[in-house]
């Protein structure tokens, strides 16, 4: 990863845009769904962007003091980038330099806005296109209102804090939240089935967590082979105890604030132990390993009276060998084999 994505805090503060034509405008049409101050240097202004109240257009001649005190600058004049690109660069101001990436020092993603809630594809700049297809793909999967549940969520924050523990608790909370019947209703409108599955949610989570553990195997190293089913437990844990040899790849799938335990993979190695004080604790507990999960740390687990359940590991598929295609002596020596 080259471009590593963050997002910038723009409310209030000042971005420069060095030109006033086509390629200006593009940004700026983006620049105003945030709450920036907008400064255009431009000897002549595109009319689009004379019509816009929040522009302040500075019709003068460049000079790197108009860039002081900006929080990003983009240059979409081709005469001045690379000046406009090194001089922003020696007052420590990220700069973007329209089509051309070489004297950028961010460069914008494709965008889909559900403010507040917002997705960027970026592709480092090789490819574009791609980034676009992306965006229109995801544009189409989210729904409008998507933005109004975000805000709803928003609202219940300080409540959810207060009532339900954190963890897996609150994370099972907020996941039935956003994806499942009280997310429906909200987008529907329908505000009486909002208003009581969210009271159903808070009457459920809020009771004492029952620790849990799930057993993953993997008959792969590639992540692609693991079950939906798997995938989700990643994504759910609390805790991963996995073997020290699991890649790094199917890892990298888990939650980035799961505790990760790195055990021998071998009998008696105290992962079994591990597990068991984990649900205790009211966790959900993945034991991750690198072939069919372990019989004697399932009976283990089963002994404590701990819920587990187990996902089998997914073998790698095998190669299959090309049968040849018969010609036509192949098929007369056979005949005259039968004939004799």
């Amino acid at each position: 990863m080259r471009y590593f994505p963050i997002f910038i805090d723009l409310k209030d503060r000042p971005v420069t845009v060095i030109g006033g034509g086509e390629e200006a405008l593009r940004k700026i049409r983006l620049l105003m769904k945030t709450c920036a101050h907008i400064n255009v240097i431009a000897p002549e202004l595109h009319p689009e962007l004379a019509r816009l109240a929040r522009v302040n257009w500075i019709s003068r001649g460049y000079h790197a003091g108009l860039l002081e005190g900006a929080a990003l600058v983009y240059s979409a004049d081709p005469a001045l980038n690379a000046r406009v690109a090194e001089d922003a660069q020696a007052l420590g101001i990220p700069v973007n330099a329209v089509d051309n990436p070489d004297i950028s020092t961010f460069i914008v993603p494709s965008i889909v806005d559900r403010s507040p809630v917002v997705v960027a594809i970026g592709t480092e700049g090789t490819a574009p296109i791609l980034g676009q297809g992306l965006r229109a793909r995801i544009d189409a999967m989210l729904p409008q209102g998507l933005g109004d549940l975000a805000r709803a969520a928003a609202a219940l924050r300080e409540r959810v804090a207060g009532a339900i523990p954190p963890g897996s608790q609150r994370r099972s909370f907020w996941y039935r939240f956003f994806f499942g019947d009280v997310r429906e209703a909200f987008l529907a409108g329908q505000s009486c089935n909002y208003l009581a599955g969210v009271e159903n949610l808070f009457a459920e989570e809020a009771q004492p967590a029952q620790g849990r553990v799930a057993f993953v195997g993997l008959g792969s190293e590639d992540p692609e082979l693991l079950t939906i089913k798997a995938q989700r437990k990643l994504h759910e844990a609390d805790v991963i105890i996995h073997d020290a040899h699991v890649p790094a790849a199917i890892l990298e799938m888990a939650r980035r604030d799961a505790v990760r335990i790195a055990v021998k993979g071998e009998l008696y190695d105290g992962a079994t132990d591990l597990l068991i004080a984990e649900a205790r604790a009211g966790k959900l507990a993945v034991r991750l390993s690198a072939g069919e999960p372990s019989l004697e740390e399932t009976v283990s687990v089963a002994a404590e009276g701990i819920a587990f359940e187990t996902m089998p590991a997914v073998a790698q598929p095998k190669a299959v060998e090309p049968v040849p295609f018969p010609v036509r002596e192949d098929i007369r020596e056979e005949f005259l084999r039968a004939a004799s």
